[in-house]
């Protein structure tokens, strides 16, 4: 069997999964040149990505101040986040405070201030690095585990299957139920309410029908 055949087959090599074998995956493999193999791999639990207002109403007031996005922890446990982190879109580093309880959200917001006015009350959360805000009309979101594999990318818009009713008509872009896939165009929706849900249950949890 020719190499390139193998390669279609099994891409051991691609560290990224981006269907190809490439420059990428071998910096990925240097970062760890020389590290020891010895001991089981690290395990890590799942998180999600539930929520993300991207471009808040004017009504509501300015981007900057009220853009978010938010975790899921599907998991019974809490999960204490130090060493895991947001990469690409906006970018935060999780401090040895930062958990998200089990079956529970963290909600990361431009501006800590604003978000604390509508989050409940104890909701755990953070301010992301820096004054970079979430491209209107979108970009990738990566959650990165603490052995920096990423472990969420998902790649919002404003069309091409995604809903329109987000970018800039008052509602965040709620994951529409916890069974579908996260990263899916069709597995997202408008919320139900204006600004969204942060940290809260999303609107529309329990009324998709994942096959």
């Amino acid at each position: 069997m020719a190499i390139s055949h193998m390669l279609n087959a099994q891409c051991t090599g691609d560290l990224n999964h981006d269907q190809t074998v490439d420059l990428q995956d071998l910096l990925s493999l240097l970062v760890h040149y020389g590290d020891s193999c010895n001991g089981a791999p690290a395990t890590y639990p799942q998180l999600h990505l539930s929520e993300i207002h991207y471009n808040p109403n004017s009504a509501q007031g300015n981007d900057s101040d009220w853009e978010f996005l938010e975790l899921y922890n599907p998991n019974m446990e809490a999960v204490e986040l130090e060493g895991w982190r947001l990469t690409n879109a906006i970018s935060i580093n999780f401090q040895t405070s930062d958990t998200i309880p089990g079956h529970g959200f963290f909600t990361i917001g431009r501006n800590l201030d604003s978000l604390l006015t509508v989050l409940p009350n104890s909701a755990p959360c953070a301010q992301w690095n820096g004054g970079e805000g979430l491209n209107n009309t979108g970009e990738t979101i990566e959650l990165r585990s603490p052995d920096d594999i990423v472990v969420i990318a998902v790649a919002y818009e404003d069309d091409d299957g995604w809903s329109a009713e987000p970018d800039g008509q008052g509602p965040s872009l709620e994951w529409f139920d916890v069974e579908l896939p996260n990263e899916a165009p069709d597995s997202w929706t408008f919320s139900m309410f204006f600004g969204g849900t942060p940290g809260a249950s999303n609107s529309a949890w329990g009324l998709s029908d994942p096959e």
